[in-house]
C-alpha cells in the first residue's frame, strides 16, 4: 500500500482519510500524517525539511490546510515555515518563546544543532490547549499533552476512528529518553492515561519507522499491547532502582535513557 511519490517521499493510506507521508531515506525515517476531513485537512508534523513536504501535501489534497507539529524537535518542524496556517500546542513552556506573534527558537526543545539545522521563527495562527478538539468537518481530533520524550509533546486522538497519532511518544525501534527534557515519570503517567482510552482494536501510528526484513518500509503501526509493554517496562524499572542507559520493551521497541530522565523518580523517593 505504500507508493513512492518521488525519490524522497512515500505515501500510505493507513486509515480512511489518514495518509502517512514517509521519508525512508532520511536516517530517522520520519513519518508525518495528513488527516482529511470534509472541510479541512491537517498535517501532523512536517519532517526535517530536507525536501519540501508542502508540495507533496498539495498533490494529495486541495482542502484548506493546517500544519501542526507534535513537538519542536528539528525533525518535526523542518518544513513548518512553508505553511500559512500553523497550529501549536498551547503550553506555558512554548508561550514563553513567543514574541510579537512569532515563535522564536525554543532552546533545548529544538535540538537542530545536532545536525547543523537552524531555527527560523514562524507565526503561530492557532494556539490549541490540551483537550481542544480540532474539527476538520466529519473528523474530530483531540489534542493530548504527552510529555515523556519531550516536555512540549502532544498526540492527536481520533476517538471515532479509534486511531492515536502518537508521534514520538510511541514508535518502532529506539524510544528516545536520553534527549534534553525527557522524563520517565512523565512517560509512565501519560502511558497510564492513554491506556484508559485505548481499546483492543485501537491503532497507534508513530513518527519513526523501521524497514522490514526485506528492506521495505510501511508506516509504523503499533497497538495497545505495545503501550502496555512500555508501561510494564517502566514500572518494573522503577522498582529495581537501577539506571541503565538501555532497556528492552519488547521485540519492536527499546528505551534509550539519559541520567536526567530518572531524576523525577529519584526525587520522589
Amino acid at each position: 500500500g505504500v507508493k513512492w511519490l518521488d525519490d524522497r517521499f512515500a505515501v500510505e493510506e493507513v486509515a480512511p482519510g489518514v495518509l502517512a507521508i514517509g521519508e525512508p531515506r532520511f536516517h530517522q525515517i520520519n513519518w508525518n500524517y495528513l488527516v482529511l476531513g470534509k472541510e479541512r485537512a491537517l498535517l501532523f508534523d512536517t519532517g526535517p525539511g530536507v525536501r519540501d513536504i508542502l508540495q507533496v501535501v498539495k498533490a494529495l489534497t486541495p482542502l484548506p490546510l493546517t500544519a501542526m507539529p507534535s513537538h519542536m524537535h528539528f525533525d518535526h518542524t523542518g518544513n513548518i515555515t512553508r505553511f500559512f496556517d500553523v497550529a501549536v500546542a498551547d503550553l506555558p513552556l512554548l508561550r514563553a518563546f513567543e514574541k510579537d506573534g512569532m515563535l522564536q527558537e525554543p532552546g533545548n526543545l529544538f535540538l537542530g544543532h545536532y545536525e547543523g539545522m537552524k531555527w527560523t521563527p514562524f507565526r503561530v495562527s492557532q494556539w490549541l490547549p490540551p483537550g481542544h478538539v480540532i474539527d476538520l468537518g466529519g473528523r474530530r481530533l483531540e489534542v493530548i499533552h504527552t510529555p515523556g520524550h519531550s516536555p512540549d509533546h502532544v498526540a492527536l486522538w481520533d476517538k471515532e476512528a479509534d486511531v492515536l497519532l502518537a508521534a514520538d511518544f510511541l514508535y518502532l525501534g529506539a524510544l528516545y529518553a536520553q534527549v534534553p527534557g525527557s522524563n520517565l515519570a512523565d512517560y509512565e503517567r501519560v502511558c497510564e492515561s492513554l491506556l484508559t482510552r485505548l481499546g483492543p482494536k485501537s491503532r497507534i501510528f508513530g513518527a519513526h519507522g523501521m524497514p522490514d526484513g526485506k528492506g521495505q518500509h510501511t508506516a509504523p503501526e503499533l497497538a495497545k499491547t505495545d503501550a502496555e509493554a512500555l508501561l510494564s517496562t517502566l514500572k518494573s524499572l522503577k522498582k529495581t532502582g537501577e539506571t541503565p542507559s538501555r532497556v528492552e520493551i519488547n521485540e519492536r521497541m527499546y528505551l534509550l535513557i539519559g541520567p536526567h530522565a530518572y531524576e523525577a523518580w529519584q526525587a520522589a523517593k
